[in-house]
């Protein structure tokens, strides 16, 4: 399938920009398939049980648009378990065509609702997006979740000989595999892309060896980035449009008119006192290092570039970069090294290498390197000789690169702000290296500050109000657990971001952010669990 490679070029390159914003909403897609490959038994005795419980992680992929695919099938394995249970059988049996497989699921579950229908079966649900999802999450390495809106959005973009056809249903499927598989094989030559994916992945996420979640999602992100109605692409970007998309996502560029950022719009967004904002700006200002440490959800990434911002005083993405560390991270990628070019290999400059080049150009101006999971990566072996060079008293100072034997030095307009989770169980002690070069700043739940007071009371809820006081005195009690403490408390960034405040997005909150942390941290205290679980759901019954 011919594609234009130029423009996939451009839509990865934006990808790559945007992945780290996009990866605490979207990581749930590897986590459902793994959940599944750890669970589903379509042996299983009890087939209803063992269906909702490896369909459990899959959230809006099989309940979405009004759709309730999922809904459906307990339904009908409610009333005929072993009809559902062939309905499976048969789909993944790959004896037979993908096109045929998918048509007779589909007519076995309009057969099941005509049989059962008590008057409220409207639809059986299965479409071909449901469908997909379930070869998917049976074989993570070989399906696609196939949606035609996406997938128009992706072909017109492209400018694919495969275009979705209205009521194509299984066939459309089958061309857009192939689109999907081409979109795929750029995905894994960039090596860069799997970098990233592998400094993502948690334990508990499907590793995805074959890259096809990540195309998955590679694929919902074009649509989003080019837009679809009514059939009909809108205004796919240009380069100029392709690069300002990547400034939106950090990537900067001169000469654009920059939106002002005071001290009034980070505490308005941060949640944090004036005197915090004041305490870590000094931080930073004198230590030109710091790395900021909490719990899940208090808001350490948001609040770094918004430190930054307010440092500048201005809202300039050009000026600012973002990396995460991970296991593999490496001098190479980060300072310099051989990379592969075309037959050979090409001395290529990491990218703080290019960060501090840029910085010293403009030596009145404040640049801010962010980085992610810093307490993830072998400072030493990433910093290289650099690693003396990032601290205060030796900014400017050269020292000769191993690579090139050029000298260089770290601009004194450069800071570094890393970020760090202290409720990870399995990071080691930090590195003594990261203690004396950078500063450390404890982030806290902002419940109390009066940016969220004021966010609070605009929603108008009193459940909402209720949930939080429920959320403060847990945090108490964490924070008073000598087994936990201050770093493991709840933070406040899961509540935020709402316009409006509705019942299902709090339940939601509780039950598949809040509850799973609490397992984990007690894991070998069932009834605290239990107690809290009790004191959160009981405030949607009060």
């Amino acid at each position: 399938m011919r594609l234009n490679q130029k423009k996939l070029a451009e839509l990865i390159s934006a990808y790559k920009a945007d992945f780290i914003v996009r990866w605490e909403d979207e990581r749930y897609k590897w986590e459902a398939a793994l959940h599944f490959k750890k669970h589903w038994d379509i042996h299983a005795p009890n087939f209803l049980e063992m269906f909702m419980e490896a369909t459990d992680k899959t959230y809006h992929l099989l309940a979405r648009k009004n759709h309730y695919p999922r809904g459906m099938v307990q339904a009908f394995a409610k009333a005929d378990a072993e009809a559902v249970r062939e309905m499976f059988l048969r789909l993944f049996d790959q004896s037979a065509g993908l096109a045929e497989r998918i048509g007779q699921f589909q007519a076995a579950a309009e057969g099941l609702r005509a049989r059962y229908d008590d008057g409220s079966w409207r639809r059986h649900y299965q479409g071909e997006s449901a469908v997909t999802a379930y070869l998917w999450l049976n074989n993570p390495d070989q399906y696609y979740i196939y949606d035609d809106s996406e997938a128009m959005a992706l072909a017109r973009a492209l400018e694919s000989e495969f275009i979705p056809k209205k009521g194509g249903g299984a066939q459309n499927v089958e061309g857009g595999f192939l689109l999907y598989d081409e979109a795929r094989a750029a995905i894994k030559r960039d090596a860069e892309l799997r970098g990233i994916l592998e400094g993502a992945l948690r334990e508990s996420c499907y590793p995805d060896p074959e890259m096809v979640t990540m195309t998955v999602d590679l694929v919902s992100f074009a649509s989003h980035f080019y837009g679809q109605e009514d059939g009909e692409l809108k205004a796919a970007p240009g380069q100029a449009d392709v690069r300002k998309a990547i400034i939106c996502a950090g990537g900067g560029e001169a000469g654009q008119k920059k939106a002002p950022y005071t001290r009034e719009d980070f505490l308005s967004q941060v949640y944090m006192t004036k005197e915090q904002h004041e305490s870590l700006t000094v931080l930073l200002k004198h230590k030109k290092n710091i790395i900021l440490q909490g719990a899940p959800g208090v808001g350490k990434t948001f609040c770094a570039k918004r430190l930054a911002y307010s440092m500048m005083g201005e809202k300039d993405d050009g000026r600012i970069e973002f990396v995460q560390f991970h296991q593999n991270y490496s001098y190479e990628d980060f300072i310099m090294g051989y990379k592969p070019c075309g037959e050979g290999f090409q001395l290529t400059d990491g990218i703080f290498y290019r960060f501090c080049i840029q910085a010293a150009k403009q030596p009145d101006k404040d640049y801010f390197f962010l980085i992610d999971e810093i307490n993830r990566g072998n400072l030493s072996k990433i910093f290289g000789e650099l690693l003396m060079l990032i601290e205060r008293d030796y900014r400017g100072e050269k020292a000769t690169l191993a690579y090139n034997g050029k000298a260089f030095s770290v601009p004194k307009n450069l800071y570094l702000i890393g970020m760090m989770n202290t409720a990870d169980r399995s990071l080691a002690l930090i590195d003594y290296a990261l203690r004396r070069r950078f500063g450390f700043y404890e982030m806290e739940p902002g419940f109390h500050s009066e940016g969220f007071q004021a966010y609070q009371a605009s929603l108008k809820n009193k459940t909402f109000d209720a949930l939080i006081r429920q959320v403060i005195e847990l945090n108490k009690e964490i924070k008073n657990d000598d087994a936990l403490g201050g770093g493991f408390q709840i933070g406040h960034s899961y509540f935020c971001g709402q316009k409006r405040c509705d019942e299902g997005w709090m339940k939601s909150v509780v039950r598949y952010d809040i509850i799973p942390t609490l397992k984990e941290y007690w894991f070998d205290d069932r009834q605290s669990v239990q107690r809290w679980e009790n004191n959160l759901i009981g405030v949607f019954h009060d």
